[in-house]
């Protein structure tokens, strides 16, 4: 009965999103077709920029908004038959230094100066293309989904709908003049994807601005939404209706050598591999892309970023790797945060069924098919091979996803898809673990549904796993969410359920069997005479349900936020939480005596962030946290400071502290992470960065250095040291296993 009432009350909110739109009014610019040859040397000396129409009178979206912006900007578009030009002229204060950390490529938005150009090319306000240039001429492109938004906007961080790390050639060309500067694009139309016939695009052109602490837009964004927001663009109109884009056929091959010391092992290993493979992407249409990888090698991968677990679950990492990157929220933007059909980091990545480690396993190939049929219609093909490793018992897998999704209104879809995992091509005289008939399928359907200016966002989605020689009962997860926000106030609930049995093998599940619920809210003050540029309360509150206990978690959680027109801000938090343990479970990780299953814990703790002004040189945060923890009590101190020497030196340092104490006969823990980053930039081509780590409840230490020359572009050579030590003693610094990686790749378009 209960799950059928928080459908309606999720149906109706979900019904209700087609009440609430409004008509947004455009600006246009107008691009004229060319045939002169550019020079992208920072100047305006093309006769074409001189007859082109000019676009200027940007407005501030942060700190405030619907004002005219302090340094204004403007920007000029044409092209060719081969090529988009623009050129943007952003005024500047000469006697202030840029703030940039270094001078590497796809930088985030959030502390430097830019310029950025947003291009929804199918007009469908769901996908588009971002590309950006900072004044020492180095390049940001981006790919934009789920219409711009689908979080809170930070520029200085990642977001699921704004991924940087897809790659694409162009070119580009920047320079200081006094008092503004200069920069020009010169975009191959193959580079990316437009229907064939377009006379009209939307465009987003907005700047971040440090000098002022200033960020700023073409066509006016409200407060709270994001300037990658593609329902409040403006349009480019071209002269002429562009034709056929040339088809894109790109090779990036490689060759990389490595070696492995693993002293964990009896006796000591020694490995030494060299590998060939050969990535291809290649645009069958303008708008779809065939993506083949034979032999992939991650092995320049940034390593991820060690954190203390202080949950009953597994924690989320993020995909890095860039087969997976073009399209990928096709692929992995389903489900809801705690239920994921597909994650594709679990692809390449096995349970030793000796040691019960996870291991790599080696992708043989993969292909991915993905991009748009027709104007309504986009598409999805994914499918993996693994190798078999027979002396851990791992067979060799497929992985496979199909995935359809439909436009319906003016900037919402609705999707259904299909994964299935399974054991491929192994001899029947091999012993493994894992039945060779075994399989792991998951189907769905799901629909988002958002108003016309965004405020209004919906979602309804139905996932059922299908194995092998096991029944269907528990095996789903659904789920229903909406969100509304103005800039003052916003509102969010999310309700999704997860059967007992759902189990995608490639997805993200680190609960089942429960009913979750959160609904929140959300208001913002805009003091106008004041060094806070905006303040509030935000309160949420989530709680787990099933059917056999009724309510077994419940977080309270009432918070208030600051953030000052320096930028900086401070968060309050205090939290009521309930906890009924399903299971024995050892808080303090220590496997100690464990809290006993059925007892229950009403605890409360108290929180306090704060971020200091990060285009500053010297910037620092810090968090803390009293109160109890179960049956005990917890006290956390942590933080990071950083200097940036611009444009070619950024260090970073960070600690987290946690003290955990129980009462007899439960053991206390004390959990330290330390970490530092260093970034140099001996030029916009050559790079060093060091990550060094210490995490003592895993008890390791890493060390990693990698070396990055990009001698052509997009092509490099990469050398990459990792070490990891056991952290019990770390002035003894005693090795678990040392590695050594080359790697070149070559990106060669024909």
């Amino acid at each position: 009965m209960k799950k059928k009432i928080y459908l309606l009350i999720f149906s109706l909110l979900f019904i209700s999103t087609f009440l609430f739109s409004q008509n947004i009014s455009q600006k246009k610019i107008f691009a004229k077709k060319v045939n002169e040859e550019i020079v992208l040397d920072g100047e305006m000396n093309e006769n074409f920029w001189k007859e082109a129409e000019v676009k200027t009178n940007f407005f501030q979206y942060s700190p405030r908004d619907s004002i005219e912006a302090i340094l204004d900007s403007e920007f000029r578009i044409a092209y060719d038959d081969k090529f988009l030009y623009l050129l943007a002229k952003m005024e500047d204060i000469p006697e202030k230094e840029f703030v940039v950390g270094d001078l590497k490529r796809d930088f985030f938005g959030g502390t430097v100066d830019y310029i950025a150009f947003t291009f929804d090319t199918f007009m469908d306000e769901t996908n588009a293309f971002n590309f950006a240039l900072s004044p020492f001429g180095i390049q940001r492109e981006a790919l934009i989904s789920d219409g711009g938004e689908g979080g809170s906007w930070s520029p200085g961080r990642g977001l699921g709908w704004f991924n940087i790390n897809w790659n694409t050639k162009w070119y580009s060309g920047t320079k200081l003049h006094d008092g503004f500067w200069l920069c020009e694009f010169k975009i191959p139309f193959n580079s990316i994807r437009y229907q064939t016939g377009s006379k009209t695009w939307n465009l987003q052109v907005y700047r971040g601005n440090s000098k002022v602490n200033e960020r700023s837009v073409w066509t006016a964004i409200p407060l709270g939404r994001s300037p990658a927001n593609l329902s409040l663009t403006g349009t480019l109109e071209f002269e002429y209706p562009l034709g056929k884009s040339s088809k894109s056929f790109v090779l990036v091959p490689y060759a990389s050598s490595s070696g492995l010391q693993n002293k964990t092992t009896s006796p000591v290993s020694h490995d030494f591999d060299f590998d060939m493979g050969l990535d291809i992407k290649l645009g069958l249409t303008s708008s779809l892309n065939l993506d083949l990888t034979f032999n992939p090698d991650f092995s320049q991968v940034e390593v991820d970023e060690q954190r203390t677990n202080l949950t009953r679950f597994e924690l989320f990492y993020p995909e890095k790797r860039e087969f997976f990157i073009d399209n990928a929220d096709l692929f992995t933007d389903l489900g809801s945060r705690s239920s994921k059909p597909m994650f594709t980091r679990r692809i390449g990545i096995a349970k030793d069924t000796v040691t019960n480690q996870y291991v790599q396993n080696p992708i043989i190939y993969g292909a991915k098919l993905s991009g748009k049929i027709n104007d309504g219609l986009r598409i999805g093909v994914l499918n993996m091979q693994t190798a078999r490793l027979n002396s851990s018992g791992i067979p060799s897998f497929n992985y496979g996803m199909a995935v359809l999704e439909k436009k319906i209104f003016t900037n919402s879809k609705i999707s259904t898809f299909l994964i299935n995992k399974q054991a491929l091509f192994n001899s029947a005289d091999n012993s493994y673990s894992v039945d060779l008939n075994h399989f792991n399928r998951v189907f769905g359907v799901e629909t988002k549904i958002k108003s016309k200016d965004t405020r209004w966002n919906t979602e309804l989605y139905y996932h059922q796993s299908v194995e092998k020689n096991q029944s269907n009962q528990d095996r789903s997860s659904y789920g229903a969410n909406y969100s509304y926000e103005t800039s003052s106030f916003e509102t969010n609930g999310y309700f999704y359920a997860v059967g007992k049995n759902f189990n995608p093998e490639i997805g993200f599940v680190p609960r089942k069997d429960f009913m979750f619920f959160s609904p929140s809210m959300k208001y913002i003050f805009y003091p106008k005479k004041s060094a806070i540029n905006r303040h509030g309360p935000e309160v949420d509150f989530e709680f787990y349900n099933d059917n056999t206990n009724g309510i077994t978690d419940y977080d309270l959680d009432i918070d208030y936020n600051i953030t000052f027109k320096s930028d900086a801000s401070l968060t309050l938090k205090s939290n009521r939480k309930y906890t009924l343990l399903l299971y024995d479970f050892d808080p303090s990780r220590s496997d100690g005596e464990p809290l006993p299953a059925n007892s229950e814990y009403t605890y409360s703790n108290y929180t306090v962030y704060f971020r200091s002004n990060g285009r500053k040189r010297l910037y620092y945060s810090f968090n803390g946290k009293l109160g109890d923890f179960f049956n005990g009590s917890i006290s956390t101190l942590g933080g990071t400071i950083s200097y940036k020497l611009p444009p070619n030196f950024n260090i970073s340092l960070s600690s987290q502290y946690n003290n955990l104490q129980f009462p007899p006969p439960y053991s206390d823990a004390e959990f330290l992470t330390l970490s530092s980053k260093i970034n140099i930039s001996f030029s916009k081509d050559l790079f060093l960065s060091t990550y060094l780590q210490y995490n003592n409840q895993i008890d390791n230490i890493n060390i990693n250095a990698r070396v990055q020359w990009r001698f052509k572009p997009l092509s490099d050579i990469y050398l990459v040291y990792t070490d990891n030590y056991y952290a019990e003693n770390p002035l003894f610094m005693n090795l678990k296993n040392r590695s050594f990686a080359f790697k070149i790749s070559y990106w060669l378009n024909i």
